[in-house]
């Protein structure tokens, strides 16, 4: 009986670790969750534009649109962080923050921007932007990219 009732305990505990031990293999390049982080609406970028090219490496924010503002995102934007990714490796930028942005591009019916502060970029580089959760509990998305 106490024979069994251990190897019941060691599997349960084997299991357990390994349903715990968050290395992120199923995910993306940021984050430990097996799935990926979903904002509950499409997302691009809106400053720098899509695959926009020759952008300031002071640029000092990166901007997204999200469409409409029925979604998780918009309902605690400071839970969201933006990522860029280039060779140089990855740029973390701050929590998003709503913000105005009336002359910035309209993809959506309803439009709504979130600003990340980042710190001074690398010159001649290629950065893919990724959107993620801050508590790592997804792995991050792809949501555009640049080239400074």
């Amino acid at each position: 009986m106490i024979n069994r009732l251990s190897r019941y305990l060691v599997f349960g505990c084997l299991f357990a670790l390994a349903a715990c031990s968050g290395n992120g293999t199923n995910g993306g390049p940021f984050g430990n969750g097996p799935q990926a982080c979903q904002p509950g609406t499409a997302v691009s970028d809106a400053q720098p534009m899509p695959n926009q090219t020759g952008v300031s490496t002071t640029i000092g924010q990166i901007i997204i649109v999200a469409n409409g503002s029925a979604n998780i995102l918009n309902a605690n934007p400071q839970a969201w962080i933006i990522t860029l990714q280039a060779t140089s490796g990855p740029i973390n930028g701050s929590t998003l923050n709503a913000v105005p942005f009336p002359n910035g591009p309209h993809p959506y019916p309803s439009d709504f921007y979130y600003a990340s502060n980042v710190p001074t970029l690398n010159p001649g580089q290629n950065y893919t932007v990724f959107l993620s959760r801050i508590d790592g509990t997804c792995s991050a998305i792809a949501i555009g990219s640049f080239s400074t």
